[in-house]
C-alpha cells in the first residue's frame, strides 16, 4: 500500500508572495528538505528517505534518527521532487510536486501508517513550509514568464519586492529598504555580480543585468537573511540561479521589437519627439548528454536599441529642455568652433545606441549519489550611449552638445565551479570557486584633439571672467574631462568551503571564504584640457577665462597617473539551526569578515606635515563580528510568526578605497589658471618665472589643440603646486560600514467565509540602525566664525591656502529606517491569482552615497553645517507605496495557455531639498565667500527668515545690466513660495534636508501571451505582448513621472554676505571696499572671502524649484514578440 501527499499550490509552489520566514559570501545555491517521521506510536528511528530531482533523476537519501528526524542537504532549486520514505512495518509513503528554494529548508512531517492504504490530495500535509526567518521574495521560472519587462531586465523582478523600489531616473537602480543601490548585492549561482568596483549607479556590472531572463530558474530578494553565508550588503540581497538541463531536452527561441511608433508620444501637454528602434532576439536550449549523469544549458540573448535622449534646446521637441537654450545659440558656437579651430562639435545630441549581448553555458555533473559537481560561464558585453554636462537647473543651465558624449563598453567574463559532496548521511560540504574579469572603457564621441569646452552664452562678458551669469546657459563640446583618461580592469578570485553536520535538532553550519580583487584604475581628469570662455564674443577672439590642466608628472603622459591595487578578504562563518520544537525554529549564528590590503597609496609628506597623519591608510587589518538570530514559530496551522535580530555589514564599492591610490597629490598635478578681471595677467604668483608668457599662453588666442609647452612645464616643475595638491584620504580610525537590522513578520492563511478559503495575508516591520556607515569632508576647512543663521563658516587649514581640498573619508554613526509591510494574495484554482502589498518608509540617513568619486561624494549632498552633509530624511525614503498584481492563464483550446499578468505600483514622489545657491565657491575656483568651503554652490540648505528678519535683505537680479528681478519682486516671490511650499513652520530656522517631495507616480504595466500548437513534437508558438505604463494610453496625462533631478536639490535663492545689515534694496558694493570702488559711499560691501565679516545673507533671483518631466519614463511602451519552444 501507498500514501500519496500532493502539495497545494498555497502549501508551496506561491512563490511570487513575500515568504517571511567585497568579502566573500558563500551564497546559498542549494536547497533542503527536513523533517521528521512518526507513527501513531511515536518517532520511527531507521526509515530511509530518498529524494528525487524527477527532471534530472538526481538522487539524494538520508535515514531518520531515534528522534525520527531526516534531512537532505546540497538538493538542487525548483523541481519538482519526489520523496519517498520507506520504514520497516509501515506502508511506503512518498511525496510528489514539491518545489524548492535556495537557502530555505522545506520542512515535511511525516505520518506514517501500518495497514491502511489513504491518498492524501493538495495541502493535506499539514505543516509543511518553507524555512526563512527573514523576508524574501522568490520568484520562480513560471513567474518570470508573466513578469511585463521592456528591457528584459532582472531588475524589473526586483521591484516585485514590498521593500523595493526602482528608480527609473538613475540607471534602473534598485533601492531596498531605502538604501543606495550600490549597498545591495547581486549574485548568479552563488557568485557575487554585483558591480563591485561602483561605477554603476544600477548596481550591476553592465546596463541589462548580467544572464537572459530565460535562462533564470529563480530569483529572490531578501532583506535580512539571518543565514550567516549571507553577507556583504546593506540594502539587500539579490540572488539569481540558473536553471539545468535535464533528462530531456527543452529549448526556445524569440524575438521582440519595438520602436517610436509602439511608443507614446505626447504627456502632461507636451509632445516628444522620438526616433528609435529596439530588438532582442535570444533562446535557451538544455538537455542531457549522459542520461541521468551529466547535462548542460546554455542560453544567448542580445539588444539592439537606439535611445533618444531628453534634454536639448528649447522649441525642439525635448521634454527637458535647456533654459536659454536655443538652436540658433548652438548653431553659432558650432559655426566658431568649425571655423576658427576646426573641430566639428557635431551637434545636439538626439539618440545614442546601446548594445547588449548575454551568453550563459552551465554543466551538472551527478558524479555518483553522493557528490555533484556544476560549471557556469558567464559573458555579458554591453555599450550604452551617455549625454554629459546638460542640466536643466534655472540657476545654471547647461547642454552638452554630441562631442562632449561618450559610449561607455563594459565587458564580464565570468566562471563558476561548485561541488556538492554528501560524506555521510549527516555530513555534507559544499566547495565553490568563481573568477571573474571585468574591462570598462569611455570613449568619447568627439575628436580628441582638444580638450573639454565651455562657453558662456553672454554675448560679451559680464562680472567675472571666470564663471557664468546666474541663469546664463553654457555649451559644453569636445570631451568632457573626466572622459580623458579613463579606463578600468578588474579581476577577482572568489573560493568558498561550506560544511553542514546533521545532528538530530540541530543543525551545525560552517563557513570559510577567501577573495581576492586586483584593480588597475585610469582616472586622469583634465588631461586634455578644460577651457572656459566667458562669453560668445571671448570664445570668438579665442581669449579663456580659465584653463584647468591636470596630468602625470614629470612625464606628463596620463598613464603614468593610474591607481594599480589588490585587495584581499576572507570570512569566517558559525551557525546553528536548532529545532527547539516541532513548532519552534532558531538560527543562531555569527560571521566575520576580515579585510586585508597589500599595496598602499604613494605617501604625500606635505599631507602629513599639514594634517598630521599618513594619506597611506587603507581597509588591511579592518574587520567587522556580524552575530546574528533567526526564529520562525508556526504558531496555528494557519499562523506562522517569524523574524530575527542582526549585523550586516559590507557592500563597500573598491572605488572608495582606488581614491586614495588615484588622489595622492603625488602621481598627478593640476593648474587651475584663472584670467584676472580687474588687471592683466592670471592668478599665478607673480614671482614665478615666466609668469607673464605662462599666462599669456594658457589664456590668449588659444588653439585648444594642444596645452601649451609652457603650461605643461608649469605643472610638471610646479613644486609650491605639488605641496598644495588636493589629496583623498582614509580615516586611520576607520571602521567598516555595518547596521543592525530587525524583522518581525506574521504569515497568515486565512478562511474569509464567503471569499473563500486560502487567502494569505501577512506583515513585515523591518528596523535598521546604522552604526558605522560613511561621511566625506574636507579636512583642508576649518571653522572661522558663524554665519548671520548660526552654521559654521569656514577658511582654509592654517599654513594652507586656495581652493584645494583634502578629502577624508570618515564614519558617520547616524542613521535609521522603519519599514512596515502589509501583504495580500490568493490564488483560485481556475488560473486567476491575485496580490496586493502597501509599504510605508521612514527614512533618515547623512551621506546619501551618491556618487564614486570622493569630490563627488563629498559635493553630492545637502549640507546644513557647510564641511559634512547633514543628518536627515533620506533621498531614498519612499513614503508610501502600493503594489498591486492581477494574473490569469488558462488553457481555453487543448494545452495551450492564454495567460495575462498586470502590476502596478503607485508611490510617493522622492524626497529633495530646498537649498541656495552661491556662485562664488566652486571646486575649480575659489572658496565660497559666504560658506567659506570649496565644491558645489548650491549644496546648502536655504535659511528662511521670518517676517522683517534682519539676518536676510532681499537685492535686485542683474543680468547683462538689465535688472530681471527687482528687490521688491524677489522678496515677494521668496514670500509666496514660503507659502506653497508650506515653509511657515521654518521661518528663522534652516531648512531640515529633503523637506519636499516630487509629485507622486503611478505605473501600471501588462503582459500578454497566447500559446498555439505547431504540431511538431509537441512544439508551441507563443505571441506576446509586453506593456510599460498603459495608464499614459488611457490619458497622455497618466503615467507621468516629474521629480527634481539628480542630486536632488533645487536652488530657489541666490545668496550673498553682506559686511553690513541693511534694508531689502538697498544698493551694496560687489567688487571692493577702497573709496575708488564705492565712490557712491554705499554702505554694505558683498564679501568676496569668508574671513570678511557677514552681517547680514543678501537673496536675489528666487525662483520655483524646477520638477523635470522624465519624458521617456512616462510614456507608454509596447514590445511585441514571437516565442518558439520545445
Amino acid at each position: 500500500m501507498k500514501i500519496r501527499y500532493y502539495l497545494a499550490a498555497s502549501a508551496a509552489a506561491l512563490s511570487i508572495a513575500v515568504s517571511v520566514s567585497t568579502p566573500v559570501m558563500a551564497q546559498e545555491t542549494t536547497s533542503s528538505v527536513r523533517g521528521t517521521i512518526e507513527s501513531d506510536k511515536g518517532p520511527v528511528a531507521g526509515a530511509t528517505v530518498t529524494v528525487v530531482h524527477e527532471p534530472s533523476g538526481t538522487t539524494a537519501t538520508s535515514t531518520s534518527d531515534a528522534d525520527g528526524n531526516f534531512s537532505a542537504n546540497g538538493l538542487r532549486i525548483g523541481g519538482p521532487f519526489t520523496v519517498t520514505v520507506d520504514a520497516a512495518g509501515f506502508e511506503t509513503a512518498q511525496i510528489t510536486d514539491l518545489s524548492l528554494s535556495a537557502g530555505q529548508a522545506f520542512r515535511l512531517p511525516i505520518i506514517l501508517q501500518s495497514q491502511q492504504e489513504i491518498v492524501v490530495t493538495a495541502s493535506a500535509l499539514q505543516g509543511a513550509t518553507e524555512s526563512s526567518s527573514g523576508p524574501i521574495t522568490v520568484l520562480n521560472r513560471e513567474d518570470i514568464e508573466g513578469v511585463a519587462s521592456i528591457n528584459r531586465d532582472i531588475r524589473d523582478l526586483a521591484r516585485r519586492d514590498p521593500f523595493a523600489t526602482i528608480d527609473l531616473t538613475n540607471s534602473r537602480t534598485i533601492e531596498i529598504a531605502g538604501q543606495n543601490g550600490r549597498l545591495n548585492r547581486f549574485s548568479v549561482d552563488g557568485a557575487q555580480f554585483s558591480d563591485d568596483f561602483g561605477l554603476n549607479n544600477g548596481g550591476l556590472p553592465t546596463s541589462r543585468g548580467p544572464v537572459p531572463l530565460d535562462a533564470i530558474e529563480q530569483f529572490s530578494v531578501k532583506v535580512a537573511p539571518y543565514d550567516v553565508s549571507e553577507g556583504d550588503f546593506q540594502g539587500g540581497a539579490i540572488n539569481v540561479l540558473l536553471r539545468s538541463g535535464g533528462n530531456k531536452f527543452h529549448g526556445s527561441a524569440f524575438y521582440s521589437y519595438t520602436d517610436e511608433n509602439l511608443t507614446g508620444s505626447r504627456t502632461k501637454g507636451r509632445d516628444i519627439i522620438l526616433d528609435f528602434d529596439s530588438k532582442q532576439y535570444g533562446g535557451v536550449l538544455s538537455g542531457p548528454i549522459i542520461k541521468d549523469k551529466l547535462f548542460f544549458m546554455i542560453a544567448y540573448e542580445k539588444t539592439e536599441e537606439s535611445d533618444p535622449f531628453d534634454s536639448g534646446p528649447q522649441g525642439q521637441g525635448f521634454s527637458a529642455p535647456i533654459p536659454g537654450v536655443s538652436q540658433a545659440l548652438v548653431d553659432q558656437i558650432s559655426t566658431i568652433a568649425q571655423t576658427r579651430y576646426s573641430y566639428d562639435t557635431l551637434g545636439v545630441i538626439l539618440n545614442g545606441i546601446e548594445e547588449d549581448e548575454k551568453i550563459v553555458a552551465k554543466l551538472d555533473w551527478n558524479v555518483n549519489d553522493d557528490h555533484r559537481a556544476s560549471f557556469t560561464y558567464i559573458r555579458n558585453v554591453g555599450t550604452q550611449a551617455n549625454q554629459r554636462n546638460t542640466s536643466t537647473s534655472t540657476s545654471s543651465p547647461t547642454l552638452g552638445l554630441f562631442s562632449t558624449g561618450y559610449e561607455l563598453s563594459e565587458e564580464v567574463n565570468s566562471g563558476v565551479f561548485q561541488l556538492n559532496s554528501n560524506w555521510s548521511e549527516k555530513f555534507s560540504t559544499e566547495l565553490r570557486a568563481s573568477y571573474r574579469d571585468y574591462n570598462r572603457g569611455q570613449t568619447p564621441y568627439g575628436a580628441t584633439t582638444l580638450g573639454e569646452i565651455a562657453v558662456c552664452a553672454d554675448a560679451v562678458t559680464a562680472g567675472s571672467v571666470t564663471s557664468c551669469t546666474n541663469g546664463v546657459p553654457r555649451i559644453f563640446f569636445g570631451p568632457d574631462q573626466f572622459r580623458h583618461a579613463n579606463a578600468l580592469n578588474t579581476d577577482n578570485l572568489s573560493i568558498d568551503f561550506t560544511a553542514r553536520l546533521d545532528a538530530g535538532d540541530h543543525q551545525f553550519k560552517a563557513l570559510f571564504g577567501y577573495s581576492q580583487t586586483n584593480v588597475f584604475n585610469l582616472f586622469v581628469p583634465s588631461s586634455l584640457g578644460v577651457f572656459y570662455f566667458d562669453s560668445v564674443a571671448d570664445f570668438q577672439a579665442g581669449n579663456a577665462g580659465r584653463l584647468i590642466y591636470q596630468n602625470a608628472v614629470p612625464s606628463l603622459d596620463p598613464n603614468d597617473g593610474a591607481a594599480e591595487f589588490g585587495s584581499s578578504s576572507f570570512t569566517f562563518g558559525l551557525q546553528d539551526d536548532w529545532q527547539v520544537t516541532d513548532k519552534l525554529l532558531l538560527n543562531l549564528g555569527a560571521r566575520y569578515d576580515l579585510f586585508a590590503n597589500e599595496e598602499k597609496p604613494l605617501l604625500n609628506p606635505n599631507f602629513v606635515t599639514r594634517q598630521g597623519f599618513s594619506n597611506r591608510v587603507t581597509f588591511d587589518g579592518r574587520g567587522v563580528f556580524q552575530p546574528r538570530v533567526g526564529f520562525s514559530y508556526e504558531a496555528t496551522d494557519r499562523l506562522i510568526i517569524k523574524g530575527g535580530v542582526g549585523i550586516f555589514a559590507g557592500g563597500t564599492p573598491d572605488v572608495f578605497l582606488s581614491n586614495s591610490f588615484s588622489n595622492t597629490g603625488q602621481l598627478t598635478n593640476s593648474v587651475t589658471i584663472d584670467r584676472n578681471t580687474s588687471a592683466a595677467g592670471c592668478n599665478i604668483a607673480a614671482t614665478t618665472p615666466n609668469v607673464a608668457a605662462i599666462c599669456a599662453a594658457a589664456l590668449n588666442n588659444v588653439s585648444l589643440s594642444t596645452i601649451p609647452g609652457l603650461v605643461g612645464q608649469f605643472l610638471a616643475t610646479n613644486v609650491s603646486s605639488l605641496q598644495n595638491a588636493p589629496v583623498n584620504a582614509i580615516d586611520p580610525d576607520l571602521k567598516i560600514a555595518r547596521q543592525l537590522r530587525a524583522t518581525l513578520s506574521v504569515d497568515y492563511d486565512a478562511d474569509l467565509g464567503p471569499l473563500g478559503d486560502g487567502w494569505l495575508l501577512g506583515g513585515n516591520f523591518l528596523y535598521g540602525d546604522v552604526l558605522q556607515a560613511y561621511q566625506w569632508t574636507d579636512i583642508r576647512s576649518v571653522q572661522i566664525g558663524t554665519l548671520p543663521d548660526g552654521r559654521a563658516r569656514f577658511g582654509n587649514l592654517p599654513g594652507t591656502s586656495g581652493p584645494n581640498q583634502d578629502l577624508l573619508m570618515t564614519n558617520s554613526t547616524r542613521g535609521r529606517s522603519y519599514v512596515a509591510v502589509a501583504r495580500i494574495s490568493k490564488q483560485w484554482d481556475f488560473g486567476l491569482g491575485i496580490e496586493g502589498s502597501y509599504t510605508r518608509s521612514d527614512v533618515k540617513d547623512e551621506n546619501a552615497i551618491t556618487s564614486t568619486t570622493a569630490g563627488s561624494l563629498y559635493n553630492n549632498n545637502v549640507f546644513n553645517t557647510p564641511n559634512a552633509a547633514s543628518y536627515g530624511r533620506s533621498i531614498y525614503e519612499i513614503k508610501d507605496q502600493w503594489k498591486f498584481g492581477v494574473n490569469f492563464k488558462r488553457e481555453f483550446f487543448g494545452d495551450n495557455e492564454t495567460r495575462f499578468s498586470l502590476f502596478g505600483e503607485y508611490r510617493s514622489g522622492r524626497p529633495f531639498s530646498l537649498t541656495s545657491f552661491d556662485s562664488t565657491g566652486t571646486s575649480s575656483s575659489a572658496r565660497s565667500a559666504v560658506f567659506g568651503t570649496t565644491g558645489t554652490g548650491s549644496r546648502h540648505l536655504l535659511y528662511v527668515p521670518t517676517i522683517g528678519d534682519t539676518r536676510v535683505s532681499f537685492g535686485d537680479n542683474v543680468v547683462n545690466n538689465v535688472v530681471v528681478q527687482t528687490a521688491a519682486q524677489a522678496e515677494t516671490a521668496f514670500n509666496s513660495l514660503v507659502t506653497s511650499l508650506g515653509l511657515e513652520k521654518f521661518r528663522g530656522k534652516i531648512l531640515p534636508k529633503n523637506s519636499q517631495t516630487s509629485p507622486d507616480f503611478f505605473k501600471v504595466d501588462l503582459s500578454v501571451s497566447q500559446e498555439l500548437p505547431l504540431f511538431i513534437g509537441g512544439a508551441k508558438l507563443k505571441l506576446f505582448a509586453d506593456i510599460e505604463n498603459v495608464l499614459n494610453i488611457i490619458d497622455h496625462d497618466w503615467g507621468a513621472l516629474r521629480q527634481v533631478a539628480f542630486p536632488y536639490a533645487a536652488t530657489i535663492a541666490n545668496v550673498q554676505c553682506l559686511s553690513t545689515a541693511v534694508p531689502s534694496g538697498t544698493g551694496v558694493v560687489n567688487i571692493g571696499s577702497t573709496p575708488a570702488q564705492n565712490p557712491n559711499n554705499l554702505p554694505a560691501v558683498v564679501n568676496t572671502t569668508s574671513t570678511q565679516t557677514c552681517a547680514q545673507y543678501r537673496y536675489s533671483n528666487v525662483v520655483s524649484p524646477n520638477v523635470d518631466l522624465v519624458s521617456r519614463q512616462s510614456l507608454y511602451g509596447i514590445r511585441v514578440g514571437v516565442k518558439v519552444s520545445f
